[in-house]
């Protein structure tokens, strides 16, 4: 091969890589993420984004979410007033809502968002309520327990509302709350330069060599052959060996004010007539023993798994999105709606102080 030949070749190869580079770089919001950059929430004593940024979500749905004070998803603001107790006007309900990310709802556009469906629902039938989505990714009842009373005189909360979407987040109450969960400064300001001055899709190829789709560290193998597959843990379901008593007099324990546990359960088609809660979850007799001790705890727990199963039967499926696997996945718009529904007519059942 000649001189200007191989030249050639070079150059082709790079203007190609070049304009291959260029062409992600540009339809990457379409099919990427972003990165927004995150500070530790001295109210709630958690990291969270930062407020007054947009964060563009796009593996499960097509939604861009504006971060609000507090790292709250969806919402700008904290309400019609201050959070001051005694400025609330008579007849509001200030609601927090926890729960992971099916309580987050990043997959959803703002307006479609649990709380706001929850407000929208209110208003129809002559209520006034502000819910303030409090819910983080990842986070199970150690941290929200953590974080209730750090914020319910701030935010002026009558109510509290936990979705709960896996009942072996409710156990976590029993584990070992960390009231100052450390943050190293430095990690995080380095966290934020990437996020803010390196494109998003460069992030995610990184991330997608480096880690594995549940974030844990990848395996890098530079041999060739077949992978040997390691074999996985079966799920460990939820059994009667739970103290569920304890469990929900440690939720009570962390408030005063009422608690509305919303039990959301992942549902699956198993066959073509047959449509059940995934297999990991409680039902029937073991189901029954949670509620009563929530009961005798004086906590209200509501199932909502009959109104999605019937939604999921007339082919309104409560999960999944289209650029997704339908059926499968987050709570969906539908999803929202139900359990918003459930929501509001729960709360109504509630006696609330006069402000």
């Amino acid at each position: 091969m000649n001189a200007p030949y191989a030249k050639r070749i070079v150059a082709k190869w790079l203007l190609g890589a070049l304009f291959g580079t260029f062409l992600i770089a540009f339809t990457s919001p379409l099919f990427v993420r972003s990165y927004v950059p995150s500070r530790l929430d001295p109210l709630r004593g958690v990291v969270v984004l930062q407020s007054g940024h947009l964060y563009r979500w796009r593996s499960e749905g097509y939604a861009t979410t504006a971060i609000g004070p507090h790292g709250m998803p969806g919402r700008t603001s904290l309400g019609e007033t201050t959070p001051v107790p005694e400025t609330v006007p008579a007849g509001v309900i200030r609601i927090a809502i926890w729960g992971d990310s099916q309580a987050e709802g990043v997959g959803v556009a703002d307006e479609q968002k649990l709380h706001r469906q929850i407000e929208r629902i209110a208003e129809q039938s002559k209520q006034t309520i502000v819910a303030l989505p409090l819910a983080r990714s990842g986070d199970d009842a150690a941290d929200w327990l953590a974080q209730i009373p750090r914020v319910e005189e701030a935010l002026s909360i009558d109510m509290h509302v936990i979705l709960v979407a896996e009942m072996v987040d409710l156990e976590a109450a029993t584990a070992a709350i960390d009231e100052s969960p450390e943050v190293d400064p430095k990690q995080l300001a380095a966290q934020n330069r990437i996020a803010s001055n390196v494109p998003a899709f460069v992030i995610q190829a990184v991330r997608r060599v480096l880690r594995t789709p549940d974030d844990t560290p990848r395996k890098l193998r530079f041999s060739v052959g077949p992978i040997k597959s390691e074999p996985q843990p079966a799920a460990i379901p939820v059994t009667q060996k739970t103290d569920w008593h304890t469990v929900m007099q440690t939720i009570r324990s962390a408030s005063d004010r009422p608690i509305l546990l919303l039990y959301s359960p992942r549902i699956q088609r198993k066959s073509l007539t047959s449509i059940v809660v995934d297999d990991d979850q409680p039902t029937g007799s073991d189901l029954a023993k949670i509620k009563q001790a929530a009961q005798a705890a004086k906590i209200r727990l509501h199932d909502v798994t009959e109104q999605l199963v019937d939604s999921a039967k007339n082919n309104q499926w409560p999960h999944g999105f289209h650029n997704g696997i339908i059926m499968q996945g987050h709570l969906n718009v539908t999803g929202y709606a139900i359990i918003a529904s459930e929501i509001v007519s729960e709360i109504e059942l509630f006696d609330f102080p006069v402000h």
